[in-house]
């Protein structure tokens, strides 16, 4: 695995984000966090992580929002982004599918359920 790899995770759920920074630093990556998607979208702009996991439902700016406006900026540098929440319908699965390197995971999730697909996704786009 690729130990250089920077992983933003936005909730604003101050426990997940704990959580889900200690689980996925202990599996060898970088850790950056915000506790809403305008930070998130800061972070995203200017430090450009590998991968972002987002809560759907956040303040100031939801994670729908945040795919939204990160989407164009995947052409320059593309990174994977998993949207946590604990509700789907099909609209949500509607808009996530036309996002580049996206998908869904619902809550609860198990942790290291999203470090294999962190490192499913680094090992592809790494062959």
């Amino acid at each position: 695995m690729d130990k250089n790899k920077t992983i933003l995770i936005i909730d604003d759920d101050l426990h997940i984000r704990r959580i889900l920074e200690i689980k996925i630093r202990n599996s060898g990556y970088d850790i950056l966090t915000a506790k809403n998607g305008k930070q998130g979208l800061e972070i995203i702009q200017n430090q450009k992580p590998d991968a972002v996991i987002s809560d759907l439902n956040m303040p100031r700016l939801d994670g729908k929002e945040l795919c939204i406006m990160t989407n164009p900026l995947k052409k320059d540098h593309p990174f994977l982004t998993i949207i946590i929440t604990g509700r789907i319908n099909p609209n949500e699965q509607k808009w996530i599918n036309e996002m580049q390197d996206t998908l869904f995971m619902e809550k609860p999730f198990s942790p290291s359920k999203i470090i294999e697909v962190l490192t499913r996704y680094f090992e592809k786009i790494n062959s």
